[in-house]
């Protein structure tokens, strides 16, 4: 395993010498992360700063485009620590994120209103924000988007939050399409390229002709494992709440997500007054949007909302590295496979949303996440102040 390192234009500065070790994150849903301890000498000194850009380079590539061109991910520097402990030995700790963390120094403007597929909505807020049609003081610099497959989904009247930064608006709008999402590096020809994707369906029943890929203890392609299910943020009814009209009227559309009664019924309030209730056409002349138009739009955002609020599940599995299973040749992140465990009773069809790889004396180790955990604090209180 290689650890190159190059500044923002994709200069290259050098490659990292010696390493103690490096825990590498990446999720399918959102942005991954990664830690180095490393000693220090002069040259890990002079690429180890805040702000370069590291690309890991071992048996594994990330995308390979139809030219043959291969592309990975990055990550930024963005905390670096030096240290001595009582045995006078000196390290840095250096943390960061994926790159694909800056869509977020963006914020969505103006607001988008349109009919689509998630990705096609996705698409359309990458152009807009940092892309092709965004201006040339927001455009992101030697910026492209990577082919993509059509991916089949159901289309919706779609209004953005307004103002809501733009990483968060592409991590929603990918969670309820099922899409992978990421901003990869092209180092041979010095391109960032963003990358939209779905993974395959490899579940022991799939109707895809795939061959399946089955974790279980039984078939010893894991050690450690944990299980986790919850429904503390489980609600099935919307009660979606859009702008005043002319007569100060509010409009409230009603979203029924799974036809539940009694104590079986889990309603919310959601807050969408953010949907104007004009648009603009390609001239920039706004006109007001009809009444059935706009009800239609406060059901869809409800329905999308729904989707974030179900019940979680997940599995936390150690791979054997000896086992049957290879990584990215049977199985990447963000494809669907089953987990089956005989003695807890546990069979299950989940995504892996993240994989771990741990670097350390001279060993690399996989840990992989299988289903959607639960939401953080912090974006269930960003939900509920929508």
């Amino acid at each position: 395993m290689e650890i190159r390192v190059y500044d923002k234009t994709l200069s290259a500065l050098g490659v990292i010498d010696e390493s103690t070790s490096m825990i590498w994150t990446i999720r399918y849903f959102a942005v991954g992360e990664f830690k180095i301890l490393a000693p220090i000498t002069s040259n890990n000194k002079a690429l180890l700063k805040t702000g370069n850009i590291m690309v890991k380079h071992d048996e594994y590539n990330d995308y390979v485009d139809d030219s043959g061109t291969i592309w990975r991910r990055a990550v930024e520097i963005t905390y670096v620590h030096y240290q001595k402990d009582e045995n006078g030995q000196e390290q840095i700790e250096t943390r960061g994120y994926m790159i694909t963390r800056w869509l977020n120094q963006r914020i969505i403007t103006p607001q988008i209103q349109m009919l689509g597929t998630q990705q096609q909505i996705v698409n359309a807020l990458i152009r807009r924000n940092i892309g092709s049609s965004a201006s040339s003081k927001r455009r992101f610099p030697q910026f492209t988007v990577l082919a993509q497959e059509i991916i089949i989904g159901d289309s919706v009247n779609y209004s953005n939050e307004a103002f809501k930064a733009l990483g968060d608006e592409v991590r929603d709008q990918c969670q309820q399409g099922k899409l992978g999402y990421d901003l990869l590096v092209d180092e041979r020809n010095r391109l960032y390229g963003f990358y939209l994707y779905k993974g395959r369906d490899l579940t022991s029943g799939n109707e895809e002709g795939n061959a399946p890929c089955i974790f279980s203890r039984d078939f010893e392609n894991v050690s450690e494992q944990e299980y986790e299910q919850s429904i503390e943020n489980l609600k099935n009814y919307a009660y979606v709440r859009g702008a005043s009209d002319g007569n100060n009227v509010q409009s409230i559309q009603e979203v029924d997500g799974g036809g539940q009664t009694g104590l079986g019924l889990i309603e919310f309030l959601l807050d969408a007054s953010d949907i104007s209730r004009s648009a603009e056409d390609s001239s920039g002349k706004s006109s007001e949007i009809p009444e059935t138009v706009y009800k239609k739009m406060l059901a869809d955002r409800g329905r999308e909302e729904l989707k974030g609020w179900i019940e979680t599940y997940t599995f936390n599995s150690s791979i054997n590295m000896r086992s049957n299973l290879k990584y990215k040749k049977d199985f990447d992140l963000g494809d669907r496979v089953t987990c089956m465990d005989r003695s807890w009773g546990i069979t299950i069809d989940s995504r892996i949303t993240q994989i771990t790889q741990t670097f350390e004396a001279g060993k690399n180790s996989i840990e992989a996440t299988f289903g959607e955990s639960s939401p953080t604090l912090l974006q269930m209180i960003r939900k509920k102040t929508r």
